[in-house]
């Protein structure tokens, strides 16, 4: 009888030992299933980013597959640059907590200005704003000269002109109430004329087109 007992006992233990191996082989088979499945995900994942990738890098490095050539450039709330014919817009973006900036090229055969450089800033930021001239080119220029035009609200406007290493380099700034404009460009004078009197177009095609609100 005891003998009997001691048997059951022993394929009780073994059917238990099998069930068990059989659960863990189970087990081994899912976790692998679930391994294999994981990867095959991740391997998709990776995929799906590196197209995503691919596709957004040009426009990060502010590329863009057409040329842009807008007509209004917005340098603030109520300052508007109607470029009257367009520009081809090289690159744009913010300046500082409250400005603009556009680098372009007008769309004009008579455009003797090259490209321009239009800023807005507040003079909270004026000592930070960067010309398109390092500090020692500015030093450097050769018959810098000031013109001063009239604009609204009994303010003015400031040209400076100057050369250096062949080029012509103009600025032209006005200051409404704490938004500080401004206009720069850097060219070859091809067409040999005075700084001054190009300084003085610069602000008559400038003035032409701001629209103020």
């Amino acid at each position: 009888m005891k003998s009997v007992i001691k048997q059951n006992r022993l394929y009780d233990v073994f059917q238990n030992t099998k069930v068990s191996n059989s659960f863990l082989l189970f087990l081994k088979n899912q976790n692998l299933k679930f391994c294999l499945i994981f990867l095959r995900q991740l391997v998709l994942l990776f995929l799906l980013f590196g197209f995503l990738f691919v596709c957004k890098t040009p426009e990060s490095k502010g590329a863009s597959s057409s040329i842009e050539t807008p007509r209004y450039l917005r340098l603030n709330y109520d300052v508007v640059y109607d470029t009257s014919e367009g520009v081809i817009l090289h690159e744009t973006g913010k300046l500082f907590a409250r400005g603009l900036f556009y680098d372009f090229t007008i769309r004009s055969s008579e455009n003797q200005f090259g490209r321009i450089k239009a800023s807005s800033y507040t003079e909270d930021n004026q000592i930070d704003f960067k010309h398109i001239l390092t500090a020692e080119e500015l030093n450097l220029l050769q018959n810098k000269q000031y013109q001063y035009f009239s604009m609204p609200n009994d303010s003015r406007a400031s040209v400076l002109t100057g050369t250096h290493n062949e080029s012509c380099y103009i600025r032209w700034e006005w200051q409404k109430e704490s938004f500080i404009f401004v206009f720069e460009t850097d060219f070859k004078n091809d067409s040999g004329k005075n700084p001054a009197l190009l300084g003085k177009e610069f602000h008559e095609n400038i003035r032409k087109g701001l629209r103020i609100f």
